[in-house]
């Protein structure tokens, strides 16, 4: 895990127009989005908002219409009318890549998609508040930066596809002898995530992984730890609100690159039914 990469993709800006494509493809952006914010939180979102772009700006396929190789009407007495074949027409880059911020707490448009400021700034630190609380006894929690100047603790409010916003918490916890992270990710009603708590599971930071449901009071919790090689987070925990609104909380024994001072955890701070009731708790319903 490279902690240096979590702290670029809690401040990574997805640079994609927020209007979404028509039809079907909307509904795969807005996964290629959370994909790429997700899987490559901790090796580097930077190098793909690029290629999120380009899928984003490219317009609906024209048919049958002019520029097309659709037969014309056929005149009468005679063959079908020659038809020619053009390129599509080139969009215009300011209007297909420039994005359309929603207004910070300064009353003017954000910079990119990440709240500096305002309600949802806020939403981002009260997230990380509550994760401060729920450390388990005998957990100190680290403050300041780590040897690289990584923070040990941190919070983002960043606006997704269709207006859904995402809030992200990470705080280091140690045991004395080592220290590792505990993270919580709320996405609001509009998300588009799936309703079955292990495909819910599955989807966080795209990792997949091998999951089971717990069931917490009438919740059901789907909780998953990795499978192949990609091991950024040791277990998590994903419940989706019966309004729409999605939490995961996560934790990893490993905190930095394991730099001299910041060895990793020898276990995880919570077992799997403590995971599983953060997840449901109401104190991370975020709206």
């Amino acid at each position: 895990m490279n902690e240096n990469d979590l702290r670029d993709a809690m401040h990574t800006t997805m640079t994609a127009t927020r209007t979404p494509p028509p039809m079907d493809s909307a509904a795969a952006v807005r996964a290629g989005r959370r994909a790429v914010r997700r899987r490559h939180a901790w090796t580097g979102a930077t190098a793909t908002a690029g290629l999120v772009v380009a899928a984003l700006a490219a317009g609906p396929l024209i048919t049958g219409g002019a520029g097309s190789d659709a037969p014309g009407p056929a005149q009468a007495g005679g063959p079908p009318a020659p038809t020619a074949s053009a390129p599509p027409p080139t969009p215009h880059p300011e209007t297909t890549t420039k994005p359309s911020w929603p207004i910070d707490g300064d009353g003017k448009p954000q910079q990119d998609a990440t709240a500096r400021s305002g309600d949802r700034y806020e939403q981002g630190r009260k997230l990380l508040a509550e994760l401060l609380k729920v450390v388990p006894e005998g957990y100190p929690k680290p403050t300041g930066t780590a040897a690289d100047g990584i923070p040990l603790r941190d919070h983002q409010a960043a606006v997704e596809s269709n207006n859904s916003w995402g809030y992200l918490a990470s705080a280091a916890v140690s045991d004395g002898k080592g220290t590792g992270r505990l993270l919580a990710e709320v996405h609001t009603k509009g998300n588009g995530l799936p309703s079955d708590p292990c495909d819910l599971a599955k989807e966080f930071w795209g990792l997949g992984g091998a999951c089971k449901v717990v069931t917490v009071g009438k919740a059901r919790v789907g909780v998953a730890t990795p499978t192949g090689s990609d091991h950024r987070i040791d277990q998590w925990a994903a419940y989706r609100h019966p309004d729409g609104i999605v939490v995961y909380v996560a934790q990893t024994r490993t905190a930095t690159n394991n730099e001299p001072g910041l060895a990793p955890l020898q276990k995880l701070p919570l077992n799997t039914g403590e995971l599983a009731a953060l997840a449901a708790d109401s104190r991370f319903h975020l709206s």
